[in-house]
């Protein structure tokens, strides 16, 4: 996600008020900033008075519409973890089972203060990929099944979906049974489709220009209340950075369009066919942050606003920062509901009869709290005998015991990370990438890999132990490990670009130590300073080097140009293979695994 900062403003309450505004140019034409205000979430559970407006005062005539929405599920289905909501931390949120419950209490609450039943459940994208093995070693399906029994009716795509190619996801949607060369794991598995609805506007493949499978721009529900009726429109996106977050086989067939004007044409489709009241789901991120909202979904509606200043767009549901974010951006309210289940989207919204339009949008975002305070449904135990049989069915792939670390303390991940963002399982993870091609024999120097890849924390249990799940659940996606030469200004650009965008993407990296300027002030073309190989010896700028990196890099991903088109040596299996072996052959030395010392990038006053 390209990060747009927006400019910070005075958090307000008050809806509907307008506070300063700052000029950005569009296209050559130059218009205000939307005004931004923020909206705050630390709330455990809805309290009907404090949380929305009451249907029997001043929406009492309107139809009431409720979105509960998701983001980012990534397969998480029994994930927990902490989670902040605006200026509150939870702990041992998340798990689909209590997501399930909270989900249903949260519609049984609406209709009992509304008496409406028009509630709609929507995903913002990546509901799979990057996912704990109950997912993935299921294909996903797992993970579909367990959406169809969330009773979820509309999606659209993340970048995520097309991880193995969007034919292989729509197989999976759909419920199509796999190809001969599956394993008997998932052939076994039931095929079932998953009942929602596929929405996207701005992917179209190259050759004619439609959306592919057959998925729809749009979607278009008829709600009614109190013998009145309205028409709500929802629009898909994807996030239009998809050719830098996966391979290019994997979207090289389609063109992904702009967002912003994407919504605007459909805007004016769906008020043409007099749908007045619109809601955008999409697949790019936002964050509200103390007193600032900020991010793609703000420069989206920004420039949708330049292009079409009288768009209906009153809620906007979105998805891939993996942040929390409620405010309202001018007219539109814009909610995030943080990932992998962990808290879930909670939106009233008010319609009026005979404009149909939206008289009030009211969201907020709350956490799936720890088992104590969980309610019970029947979901809940629908969506946890979902969960129980993945295990089952897994249970012996992923507890087969890989190798030993030296101590029993869990090698930690990104979120664990030091100050120049080096992590100790991101570490590991490059050691091993930079072994495998050491025993490919293609002579590396140095391995790169994108720290997004690396997806959890490598778990140790009591015995020392580390399992299959455990190694896979850090690297699982398969990605194909790359040895491609490089010279080390190539080396040193790549160094630099991870500070383009205030770090948002960086990377590990193995075999080389760089100093660079600590200042933020310092351009970040020019931040790395020196860089040196293990021995101490320096890293010339006209030498040639051959680096590890893996085909998502080697694309561009992540926006690290600098390995593009770069000279493809070698090819040394794939990533998740990669650092098994690593465990397994560590294991075999009296060290055993150990957490690497964070001190490959050093900061420099």
């Amino acid at each position: 996600m390209k990060s747009v900062a927006t400019r910070k403003l005075t958090r307000l309450f008050v809806v509907g008020l307008m506070t300063g505004l700052a000029l950005v140019s569009y296209g050559g034409r130059v218009q205000a900033d939307l005004a931004i205000i923020n909206g705050t979430d630390q709330y455990a559970k809805p309290k009907l008075e404090k949380d929305y407006p009451r249907a029997n005062q001043k929406h009492k005539n309107d139809i009431a519409v409720q979105i509960l929405g998701i983001n980012d599920l990534h397969g998480g289905l029994d994930t927990t973890g902490d989670v902040k909501i605006g200026d509150k931390n939870y702990s041992k949120a998340g798990t689909v089972s209590r997501l399930a419950a909270y989900l249903d209490q949260a519609q049984s609450h609406f209709k009992s203060v509304t008496e409406s039943d028009n509630t709609l459940r929507i995903e913002a994208g990546d509901a799979v990929g990057a996912a704990p093995a109950n997912s993935t070693l299921l294909a996903h399906e797992s993970t579909m099944h367990a959406l169809k029994a969330m009773k979820f009716s509309i999606g659209t795509l993340g970048n995520h979906e097309f991880d193995h190619g969007l034919p292989e996801f729509n197989r999976i949607l759909t419920g199509k049974k796999p190809d001969n060369s599956a394993d008997k794991l998932l052939k076994n598995y039931p095929h079932r489709t998953s009942g929602v609805d596929m929405i996207v506007a701005n992917v179209v493949n190259k050759k004619d220009q439609k959306i592919p499978y057959g998925y729809q721009p749009y979607i278009i529900k008829t709600v009614k209340q109190n013998n009145q009726t309205a028409k709500v429109g929802i629009i898909g996106i994807e996030t239009a950075t998809l050719p830098s977050l996966t391979l290019y086989q994997n979207y090289k067939d389609y063109h992904v369009l702009d967002e912003a004007e994407t919504i605007a044409k459909y805007d004016k489709i769906l008020r043409e066919k007099g749908v007045n009241a619109i809601i955008v789901v999409a697949h790019t991120g936002v964050e509200t942050k103390t007193d600032t909202t900020s991010g793609q979904s703000v420069a989206i509606l920004n420039k949708l606003n330049n292009l079409s200043p009288d768009n209906q767009v009153g809620l906007y549901v979105a998805g891939h920062s993996h942040q929390y974010a409620n405010a309202k951006v001018g007219r539109t309210q814009v909610v995030q509901a943080v990932y992998t289940g962990k808290a879930y989207d909670n939106s009233w919204c008010y319609i009026d009869s005979k404009s149909g339009r939206f008289t009030d949008v009211t969201s907020h975002v709350y956490p799936v709290l720890s088992a104590k305070d969980d309610p019970k449904t029947k979901s809940d135990k629908t969506v946890a005998n979902i969960v129980k049989d993945a295990d089952k069915r897994v249970n012996k792939k992923v507890s087969q015991v890989i190798g030993y670390a030296a101590t029993n303390e869990t090698i930690t991940g990104r979120l664990h990370n030091n100050d120049t963002l080096e992590n100790q399982a991101g570490e590991l993870v490059a050691d091993s990438q930079l072994a495998a091609a050491q025993h490919a024999q293609l002579n590396p120097d140095f391995a790169m890999t994108n720290t997004g890849g690396v997806r959890a924390d490598l778990a140790v249990n009591k015995r020392k132990a580390i399992t299959w799940g455990a190694a896979t659940a850090v690297q699982p996606f398969g990605n194909i490990l790359q040895v491609v030469d490089m010279t080390g200004a190539q080396i040193r650009q790549a160094l630099n670009q991870q500070y383009n965008e205030n770090q948002h993407y960086y990377l590990q990296i193995a075999g080389l130590q760089y100093t660079y300027h600590k200042s933020d002030e310092t351009n970040p073309s020019d931040r790395v300073i020196e860089m040196r190989d293990t021995h101490g010896t320096s890293i010339e700028d006209t030498k040639n080097y051959r680096v590890v990196i893996n085909d998502f890099l080697h694309g561009g991903g992540d926006n690290f140009t600098a390995f593009k088109n770069t000279k493809i040596v070698g090819a040394a299996g794939t990533d998740t293979d990669a650092l098994i072996k690593y465990i397994e052959e560590k294991t075999r030395t009296a060290q055993k695994v150990t957490a690497p010392q964070l001190n490959r990038k050093i900061a420099v006053e």
